[in-house]
């Protein structure tokens, strides 16, 4: 049996690794126990409170700047996102009783209900104008 004998890396990997097992013993009794959880909560708040605060004022401060910059704040562009959804949504489940009814009404007339049909109302010139974010 031959012995390599002395093994400094086996060594220090052995003590590395007993080190790391014991420190990581240690903050998983520490930050289990309650009292840990109690001071963690005592340090937090008042932080989480001054976030708030200042996010509040800026919010505000953001919001007027974006006023005199005609520019939308972000609880303006969530609302145009909400109602895009929305419409998008209302297309979608329009389109699939459109399609639900051509189906239906190409069973009985066969091959002339596959046939795409104008819509007379395409013809008909629409009147534009400018819509605002609160009229959309």
């Amino acid at each position: 049996m031959a012995d390599k004998g002395f093994d400094p890396m086996k060594l220090m990997r052995d003590a590395r690794d007993t080190g790391m097992d014991a420190w990581a013993k240690l903050m998983l009794r520490l930050t289990g126990s309650h009292q840990y959880q109690r001071m963690q909560g005592f340090i937090s708040k008042p932080t989480l409170l001054a976030i708030a605060m200042f996010r509040k004022a800026s919010d505000s401060t953001m919001g007027g700047v974006l006023g005199n910059l005609n520019m939308p704040s972000r609880e303006e562009v969530l609302q145009i996102s909400q109602r895009l959804t929305h419409i998008e949504m209302a297309l979608d489940d329009l389109a699939a009783g459109l399609d639900q009814l051509r189906r239906s009404a190409g069973a009985g007339a066969g091959a002339a209900a596959s046939k795409p049909q104008r819509s007379p109302s395409r013809d008909v010139p629409t009147e534009t104008r400018p819509v605002s974010a609160k009229d959309a």
